[in-house]
């Protein structure tokens, strides 16, 4: 998670000087994301796992260090990220919308990095399976019986989130009208969590009916997705945001009302 964080908020802030936005307000909108972020996976964490009466009994018997034990959802780090994005756009006082293109393509490979943590850390695995690609984790990681094999969906997720992140590099090579480029990455991440739930195998997920509750969060955000982009794509008021005759802003570019360089026209 170290290292996922690290090096998207490096990536982030080299993106962002390079579109004219001082790389202090980005550090700024990442404190905010990651501290909310974590705390928003492991509420999420907890409410699939637990019951209420279940946490209660937990604080009594362990205290407060009992919501600090086991793990998080990345869904729930999403949420909570984008909330904490907000506030930390609010408190850089910048639009949120500009950090939209420099910021979410480094998005999906933090959580490439973060899924191989999952790997190695043997959570997050997938059904069993005596195919080739099969991976025996420790029993005391799994619980499964020692020798069973399983998919390692760890794996799948984290080279899929690496396919995402160089399609968004591609795709923000040109500047995007507002949000675009949020709704066109939660869309495909919907799509692909999806499709990797029906081959995950650990029971700590949580289940609404026939789907898990990642899931149903998928189709959610699949929905908001592709409204949003539909929405983008027709507004017909112009975006403040969009140069006019060159994708970025260069180095002599003059100081807007937020204090980054406006785009020259």
């Amino acid at each position: 998670m170290a290292a996922a964080m690290i090096l998207a908020v490096a990536i982030s802030c080299l993106r962002a000087k390079k579109r004219g936005i001082d790389p202090d307000r980005v550090l700024t909108l990442a404190i905010f994301a990651i501290v909310a972020g974590i705390i928003g996976a492991k509420l999420l964490f907890f409410i699939v796992t637990y019951s209420p009466r279940e946490m209660v009994e937990m604080i009594r018997t362990k205290g407060i260090s009992a919501l600090l034990e086991s793990g998080l959802v990345f869904y729930g780090g999403l949420i909570g990220g984008v909330l904490g994005a907000l506030l930390g756009a609010g408190f850089a006082k910048t639009p949120l919308r500009r950090f939209s293109d420099p910021v979410v393509p480094v998005l999906p490979l933090a959580h490439a990095i973060g899924r191989m943590g999952c790997f190695f850390a043997g959570c997050c695995y997938g059904r069993v399976t005596e195919s080739w690609i099969g991976v025996c984790f420790p029993t005391e990681a799994t619980g499964l019986a020692e020798g069973v094999k399983v998919i390692p969906t760890q794996l799948i997720e984290a080279g899929a989130n690496i396919l995402v992140f160089i399609f968004l590099l591609w795709f923000t090579r040109k500047h995007r009208r507002g949000f675009l480029t949020l709704f066109v990455y939660i869309a495909i991440y919907g799509v692909e969590r999806f499709l990797i739930e029906f081959l995950r195998g650990d029971e700590i997920r949580g289940f609404l009916g026939f789907l898990s509750t990642s899931q149903w969060i998928s189709v959610a955000l699949i929905a908001a997705g592709v409204v949003g982009m539909i929405l983008t794509l027709k507004a017909k008021s112009a975006d403040p945001d969009l140069p006019s005759k060159a994708s970025f802003p260069d180095k002599d570019s003059a100081s807007d009302e937020t204090g980054d360089a406006a785009p020259v026209e």
